[in-house]
């Protein structure tokens, strides 16, 4: 495995990154090192890899690389916070109809009685019960905010040829089944330069 990531790390490096930015707009880590995931995409889904599970279980994490929208609503004091392309392509995060969600931390210094709406897909997320003030203090810091998802990889799906942070689905490359395995995924909007966290979310299946 140290083999195969050190082989893909180096075409990272030997890549410029301008090809980088016209295949991915978001960063992507695998085992903490950054890689071109599309090309791990490709190799995986080759005829030649059919029994391979080199991937599996692996950790993933990915972050945004472009300035996040914010649009508030002074009204309803709702703020949606959205990556202007869709955010971690690449991955399907989870199955809507098996997730819960709950929340592990919130930045007091940014939010004091923030509420967040069901979130469908991680490119997009609503807070509510924000004021004008903590929406001034948070677009003020607008351009260091990211996005940012970690899971495991659990198989390959066939029809979208995305990897899979969530066991159900129809998977070209299935990962063994492991019985005490956990579906451990955290979102988290952050401040890249302070490395502050604001928001950290903690998904998991419904039981």
């Amino acid at each position: 495995m140290k083999n195969l990531l050190f082989l893909f790390f180096f075409i990272f490096n030997t890549t410029t990154y301008a090809n980088s930015e016209l295949y991915e707009s978001d960063l992507y880590y695998l085992e903490k090192n950054e890689v071109l995931f599309y090309k791990i995409l490709n190799w995986w889904s080759n005829e030649t890899q059919e029994n391979n599970t080199e991937f599996c279980f692996k950790n993933l994490k990915v972050r945004s690389n472009n300035t996040l929208d914010l649009k508030y609503n002074d009204k309803t004091k709702k703020l949606r916070i959205s990556t202007k392309e869709k955010f971690a392509d690449l991955i399907s995060v989870f199955d809507d109809t098996n997730t819960n969600l709950k929340n592990e931390y919130i930045n007091k210094n940014y939010f004091k009685n923030l509420k967040i709406e069901n979130i469908k897909n991680i490119s997009s997320i609503v807070l509510s019960n924000i004021s004008l003030s903590q929406f001034k203090k948070i677009n003020k810091i607008k351009n260091n905010l990211a996005f940012e998802v970690e899971g495991e990889i659990l198989g390959l799906l066939a029809y979208s040829g995305k990897v899979s942070f969530h066991k159900s689905g129809d998977f070209l490359r299935s990962c063994p089944k492991i019985s005490d395995s956990k579906f451990n995924i955290t979102f988290k909007i952050l401040n890249i330069k302070t490395k502050e966290v604001l928001i950290k979310i903690f998904f998991k299946e419904k039981q």
